[in-house]
């Protein structure tokens, strides 16, 4: 189940996202731009370069940077960008102490957007396998979760005898007005299920849920219950168009946001 599903819960309050099911080359996907720099917050590597102000271990150089955001073996990942090495030498104790808590608690004490740093983005892996990254344009997560879902259903091609035939279609962008109706949902939280994906001639659709009680990796009961069905996303193979498809109008047939 692990690998077939999708999960995201948007705080836009916060401007932070908490997900699961997507990886290293969906969130590259949002950046305009590989960071030049990155700080982590994972235990001091003394064997790795470590900036004297702050303590952290950093990363410098666009390519080091691209290396350790592709790299899967590099676990847990915990990381803020910043953009000039000179304004490290500035940071407070406070604000070093507030970057300590984000890597402890998993949780920030006040936004975590440091004009001294200038960053875009903080990243933190959860114990629980779940991601929670804070983005200064939120927009960004959008282009990340349009490339996971059209990611998702292409693995899902070997396994049966249709998806083979898309292999070489493309997978249009869900258009900003399907956005504009998941986003309340996405702020509930919801799961994307492509485990349950549907076929209905050459067409396929994909059930999403919202769980009424924490996500569980290993659990595999909460799909069994109608009422957490809270729409699907249909997408029409031969007119490259995406769909929401709300439950009650599902059950009579029709489709909305079409």
């Amino acid at each position: 189940m692990v690998n077939t599903v999708l999960y995201v819960h948007l705080e836009t309050v916060s401007n932070l996202t908490v997900s699961y099911g997507m990886n290293a080359d969906d969130f590259l996907a949002g950046m305009p731009d590989i960071p030049h720099h990155l700080l982590l917050l994972t235990p001091v590597n003394s064997q790795e370069m470590v900036d004297p102000h702050t303590g952290f271990n950093v990363i410098s150089g666009e390519e080091d940077v691209a290396a350790y955001l592709k790299d899967s073996k590099i676990s847990p990942k915990k990381w803020i960008d910043y953009q000039h090495t000179l304004y490290l030498d500035q940071i407070t104790p406070q604000e070093v102490a507030e970057m300590l808590y984000l890597g402890h608690a998993y949780n920030h004490i006040t936004p975590p957007f440091y004009y001294k740093l200038g960053n875009q983005y903080v990243y933190l892996d959860r114990p629980d396998g779940t991601q929670k990254i804070y983005y200064r344009n939120l927009d960004q997560f959008f282009v990340s979760l349009d490339h996971a879902i059209a990611r998702h259903v292409r693995e899902r091609e070997v396994e049966q005898r249709f998806w083979r035939k898309l292999r070489n279609d493309t997978i249009a962008p869900l258009p900003d007005h399907l956005w504009v109706t998941l986003r309340p949902l996405l702020i509930d939280g919801v799961l994307f299920s492509f485990d349950d994906i549907r076929v209905h001639q050459k067409d396929y659709e994909i059930p999403l849920y919202q769980l009424k009680r924490k996500l569980l990796l290993t659990d595999q009961t909460w799909l069994r219950g109608e009422d957490d069905l809270v729409g699907s996303l249909k997408y029409a193979r031969k007119q490259q168009k995406w769909r929401f498809v709300a439950p009650s109008t599902e059950r009579n047939g029709e489709d909305v946001n079409a």
